[in-house]
């Protein structure tokens, strides 16, 4: 039977990926946490940044893709 502990490391490094993967930045990181630091009762700390974006010009038409990344902490019941 797995220890709590070893449990709980897991499932951290399992959602440290998945932030890594979706493009979470430390900036944006960073920025939830002095939300929810300053305000402890905030319903829901969220931030959203523009990782990428690509914009293609010719003959009077414009192509652009931007990627967004939007984290947000909320709390279940």
């Amino acid at each position: 039977m797995k220890m709590h502990k070893e449990k709980y490391e897991e499932l951290l490094l399992r959602f440290a990926k998945e932030l890594h993967d979706v493009g979470v930045t430390e900036n944006m990181k960073r920025l939830v946490e002095s939300q929810y630091t300053r305000t402890p009762n905030l319903s829901n700390p969220n931030t959203e940044e523009v990782t990428d974006r690509f914009s293609y010009r010719h003959d009077g038409y414009m192509i652009e893709a931007v990627r967004s990344v939007k984290l947000v902490v909320k709390k279940c019941s």
